[in-house]
C-alpha cells in the first residue's frame, strides 16, 4: 500500500518537473500561465480543481452525516456554478486583459483607482483563503494517519507540505496544471472502483441504527442549502485563484466550452452517495462521517490498489493547495507590499507559500470537522466582491467609496449574525450580506456618482 502510494507522489513530482519545459519567465508567466494554457490543460486546471478532497471526503461525509438537505446543497451549488462561470468567466478575461491585470485586487485597483480598495481586497481574500488549506490539509491528515498510524502526524503533514511547495517553485501554475491531469484522472477512477464495487457487494440487510444515530449530528435545512446554493454558485465566479485560471485561458472561447463540458464530472455524485449509503448499510467503522470513502475503500480493495486510492484523495488535497498558495502569493506580493520587482515577487512567493503552508497544517491539527461546512465559510465573505465587479462592467458612476462601504456593511452583518446566533430563517447569512452590500452600493452610487468613469463593456466597444 505504501509503495503504490509513494510512487505517485514521485510519479506527480516527475510532471511538475517535466512542466517547466516551455515556462515563461516573469510573475504573469509563474502566476498565470501567461495566460496560454491550451484548451486541456485549461479544462483540467479550472474545471477539474472545483472537485478537491471535500470532493472525494466532504461529500460522502455530508451525506452520511447530513442526508437530503446536504444533497441539495451540494448538487445544486455545483450545477449552478458551471453557467455562472460561462456567463462571467469571459467578462473576467476581457476585464483582465484590458488592465493586465493577475489578482482581482489588480482589477478593481486599476478600474476605481483605488490603493486602499487594493489593499483591503487583497487582505480580505488572504484571510479568507486560510480554511481551504486547512480543509485539504484536514483531509490529508485522515489519509495520512489511516494509511501510516505509526508516524507523527505533524511530520507526514509537513512532508506532504514540502511536495506542494515543490509543485509551486518547479513551474507555478504549470505545474498545477499538468499535475491536476494525473489528480483528475486518479480521483475519477477511484471514485469509480470504489463506488462499482460497493454496487458490486451492496448488502441486502440494512442496519438503521448506523442511520439514526449519525445523520443527527450536521442538519442542513432547505432554507439554508438553497440559500447556499445561490451564495456558492455566485462566489465561485469570484474565487481568487479561479481569476488566475481565467486570465491563464488563451481567450473567452476556451473558458466557455469547458464550462460546458464540466457538468461531466458529475458522474462521480452517485457513486460517492452510494458509497455513503453502503457504508451505513454495512455498519463499517467510521470515526467520523469525513472518513467514509476510506472506510469503503479499505473494506473493497486490496493493500496496493488502496494505496493508489489514497495517493488520489492526498492528491486532489495537495495540487488545490497548490493553486492556492499561487493564488495568495501575489495578493501579497503585488496588492499588499506593491513596488516589488518580478523576482523579487518570485522569491516573496515561496516564503508565502512555505507560511501559508504552514498555517493551513496547524489548522487542520486542529482537527476540525467535516471538511464540506468549511466551504460554507469561504463563501461567506469571497462573494462580496461580486457587486463591486457586475458594477464596473455596466456602469462607469459606481466609486471605489460606495464599494467598500457595501462590503463593509455586509461583513458587519455576518459576523453580527454569527457571533449573536441570529437566523433570518435559515438563510445563509453571506446570502443576506450580498443582498444589503448590494444594496448600500446602489444608493451610494445614485447619491455620489461618478463623474470621470467609464464601464468594462464601454471600454471594450
Amino acid at each position: 500500500m505504501i509503495a503504490a502510494f509513494v510512487a505517485v507522489m514521485a510519479l506527480s513530482l516527475l510532471i511538475a518537473l517535466w512542466a517547466r519545459r516551455g515556462a515563461g519567465q516573469g510573475p504573469r508567466a509563474f502566476f498565470v500561465a501567461g495566460g496560454q494554457l491550451g484548451a486541456i490543460l485549461f479544462f483540467f486546471l479550472s474545471v477539474g480543481e472545483t472537485y478537491s478532497i471535500a470532493t472525494m471526503l466532504g461529500f460522502p461525509g455530508g451525506v452520511y452525516a447530513g442526508g437530503e438537505g446536504f444533497v441539495v446543497w451540494f448538487f445544486g451549488y455545483i450545477l449552478l456554478a458551471a453557467p455562472v462561470l460561462a456567463v462571467l468567466g469571459p467578462w473576467i478575461w476581457r476585464a483582465g486583459n484590458l488592465y493586465g491585470a493577475v489578482t482581482i485586487p489588480d482589477f478593481f485597483a486599476a478600474h476605481f483607482n483605488s490603493r486602499l480598495l487594493e489593499r483591503v481586497i487583497a487582505l480580505g481574500a488572504i484571510a479568507l483563503l486560510v480554511p481551504i488549506g486547512t480543509m485539504q490539509f484536514a483531509g490529508i491528515r485522515l489519509v495520512l494517519g489511516a494509511m501510516a498510524p505509526g508516524l507523527p502526524m505533524p511530520l507526514l503533514l509537513a512532508g506532504a507540505g514540502l511536495v506542494v511547495m515543490a509543485y509551486v517553485a518547479l513551474a507555478g501554475l504549470r505545474a498545477a496544471a499538468f499535475v491536476a491531469v494525473l489528480k483528475d484522472a486518479l480521483m475519477l477512477g477511484a471514485i469509480l472502483l470504489v463506488g462499482a464495487l460497493a454496487l458490486l457487494h451492496w448488502p441486502i440487510a440494512t442496519t438503521p441504527v448506523a442511520t439514526a444515530t449519525v445523520a443527527a449530528q450536521v442538519p442542513v435545512t432547505l432554507p439554508f442549502a438553497l440559500s447556499t446554493i445561490a451564495v456558492q454558485a455566485l462566489g465561485f465566479a469570484m474565487i481568487p485563484q479561479n481569476w488566475a485560471f481565467l486570465f491563464a485561458a488563451r481567450g473567452p472561447q476556451a473558458i466557455v466550452r469547458a464550462q460546458a463540458a464540466a457538468p461531466l464530472y458529475m458522474v462521480m455524485f452517485p457513486l460517492l452517495m452510494a458509497v455513503a449509503v453502503f457504508a451505513r448499510r454495512m455498519d463499517l467503522p467510521v470515526a467520523k462521517p469525513d472518513f467514509v470513502f476510506l472506510a469503503a475503500a479499505q473494506h473493497l480493495l486490496p493493500g496496493w490498489a488502496l494505496g493508489v486510492v489514497m495517493a488520489a484523495v492526498v492528491l486532489a488535497g495537495m495540487v488545490i493547495l497548490s493553486s492556492v498558495c499561487l493564488a495568495i502569493a501575489p495578493l501579497l506580493t503585488r496588492n499588499v507590499l506593491p513596488g516589488l520587482d518580478g523576482r523579487a515577487q518570485q522569491r516573496w512567493a515561496q516564503g508565502v507559500t512555505a507560511l501559508f503552508i504552514a498555517l493551513s497544517a496547524a489548522g487542520a491539527m486542529a482537527q476540525v470537522p467535516l471538511l464540506a461546512m468549511l466551504n460554507t465559510v469561504f463563501y461567506f465573505g469571497i462573494v462580496q466582491t461580486l457587486p463591486g465587479f457586475l458594477a464596473a462592467l455596466w456602469t462607469g458612476r459606481v466609486r471605489a467609496g460606495g464599494v467598500l462601504a457595501g462590503m463593509g456593511v455586509a461583513a458587519l452583518a455576518i459576523v453580527g449574525m454569527r457571533l449573536t446566533g441570529v437566523s433570518a430563517g435559515g438563510i445563509n447569512p453571506g446570502l443576506i450580506g450580498l443582498i444589503l452590500n448590494s444594496v448600500v452600493l446602489a444608493l451610494l452610487t445614485l447619491m455620489f456618482p461618478r463623474r470621470d468613469g467609464h464601464s468594462v463593456m464601454a471600454m471594450l466597444r
